[in-house]
């Protein structure tokens, strides 16, 4: 996850023995981990950038059945992207603006490709999860920084203040 992280242009890098890397990456605080595993279910790479969003926003993949198991969290919205994403929020006009931009959309087909793959907004940050099933993860890990840095990036999100604890 280091490499990774060193490569995706972090600054300051820190590890620890949880297999989490925190750095710099232009003024945020961007922090990879891997989560998961073994008996409790599939691995996942873990990317999350302090960029404070506008609103609470979930993208998932569809699934042929589904099932969405939160109980809390936004409302499920249509969007003209149903046939692919699941997509739960307070502010539709975000999702809108998430899913109709050119580079987000190619990142989001690049690695929102399994079932439990997410891209999640809020006002703590940008996380992006990659299940590490089929691929290495430092490819997962990187996947996951490509999308989690394209939407900070088009969304121009401002840095979460240092004062919160996080």
């Amino acid at each position: 996850m280091k490499y990774a992280a060193e490569k995706a242009g972090l600054t300051d890098v820190r590890t620890n023995a949880q297999l989490r890397v925190v750095g710099s990456w232009r003024g945020y605080r961007a922090t990879f981990q891997v989560l998961g595993g073994g008996r409790s279910g599939p691995e996942y790479a873990s990317v999350e950038i302090a960029a404070a969003g506008p609103a609470r926003l979930v993208v998932r993949q569809r699934t042929r059945f589904n099932i969405v198991f939160g109980l809390f969290g936004p409302p499920i919205v249509k969007t003209p992207f149903d046939e692919e994403y699941l997509v739960r929020t307070d502010d539709t006009m975000l999702a809108e603006r998430i899913l109709g931009d050119a580079k987000i959309g190619v990142e989001l087909h690049s690695t929102i490709v399994e079932r439990r793959d997410e891209l999640k907004l809020d006002t703590h940050g940008v996380r992006v999860l990659r299940v590490t099933g089929s691929i290495r993860r430092d490819q997962a890990a990187r996947a996951a920084w490509q999308l989690a840095s394209t939407v900070v990036e088009q969304l121009g999100l401002p840095r979460v203040g240092s004062g919160d604890g996080r």
